[in-house]
């Protein structure tokens, strides 16, 4: 999830704004802001302004989770009184920031307006290697934006491994960071660590990157196949609660990952892609031979 705030207008007229990318807070404070907006009632976009409103607050905020944007536009007379608390919360975390900013999420895109036909990278990969030789930290902001025009972050400081790719798999590929595999992977293991969406659509969003980054389409499939089959699997429950007579949603994330699968699993799965051209839709309920997940 990714809150965009900003603030004008009162007596002293002076713009301020935050943007929060909850991807790269610690669980505990990643908890304290969804329990704010699951209780603001903030869940689809609106525009409210009061008459007479001169020297009055205006503000606006961009909710970004699940490929979707909420986003709302109002002044302090018009805050909804669940709202109250999250404003509140952004306001003090706001800063003074220059005209312009949070444009890019605040205005509604064009309709059916297409980033490409698989998206496109935002930045360069750039990370330092663990001492352990298989950990590296991302030095630099890296993002992914889908053909829909979801924004994938992989933030400064998050730490990627491959690990949300089968090993069994990495023989095919030669590696999750090698060639044109490593945009993708980093991006897959970023949200596949932070499981604020749901596991199919990121899987699906791994396919893509694949496909944006260059990888030929039959190895993109047989990937794609992998990781839908064998890759991670969460189930996220909310679960409602009282504290100290406010509401607040507690995020429990149950995991639901298939046992690993063989190196005879990933090598069926290898040769099944090379000889069938299989429309990327079907592989989620495709059956290969000699592949089978365990149920």
């Amino acid at each position: 999830m990714r809150i965009t705030f900003v603030q004008s207008g009162g007596f002293v007229g002076a713009l301020k704004g935050c943007r929060i990318d909850t991807v790269a807070l610690p669980p505990d404070q990643r908890g304290e802001i969804e329990s704010l907006v699951m209780a603001s009632g903030i869940t689809e976009s609106f525009t409210r302004r009061s008459e007479s409103a001169r020297d009055v607050r205006q503000y606006q905020i961009a909710i970004e989770r699940e490929a979707a944007v909420v986003r709302v536009t109002c002044d302090d007379r018009c805050v909804p009184e669940e709202a109250r608390p999250l404003v509140g919360f952004l306001a003090a975390k706001a800063v003074p920031q220059r005209p312009g900013f949070g444009d890019d999420v605040m205005a509604e895109p064009q309709p059916q307006a297409i980033v490409g036909e698989w998206g496109r990278f935002v930045g360069d990969v750039v990370a330092r290697w663990a001492a352990n030789g298989r950990d590296m930290t991302l030095v630099e902001p890296f993002a992914y934006v889908d053909p829909r025009d979801a924004r994938w972050e992989a933030p400064a400081g998050a730490v990627v491994n491959g690990a949300s790719i089968p090993q069994a798999f990495w023989s095919l590929i030669g590696g999750p960071f090698e060639g044109q595999f490593r945009n993708a992977s980093v991006v897959h293991d970023v949200a596949c660590e932070a499981r604020d969406r749901e596991w199919r659509q990121v899987h699906r969003m791994f396919y893509e990157a694949c496909r944006c980054g260059g990888v030929a389409v039959a190895k993109a499939k047989a990937m794609y196949y992998a990781v839908w089959h064998f890759g991670p699997r969460w189930r996220i429950e909310e679960r409602k609660t009282i504290v100290a007579g406010r509401p607040q949603v507690e995020r429990v994330v149950h995991d639901e990952t298939p046992p690993r699968p063989t190196a005879a699993q990933a090598a069926a799965v290898d040769r099944y892609f090379a000889t069938h051209d299989v429309d990327a839709e079907a592989i989620p309920t495709l059956a290969i031979p000699g592949a089978e997940a365990a149920p």
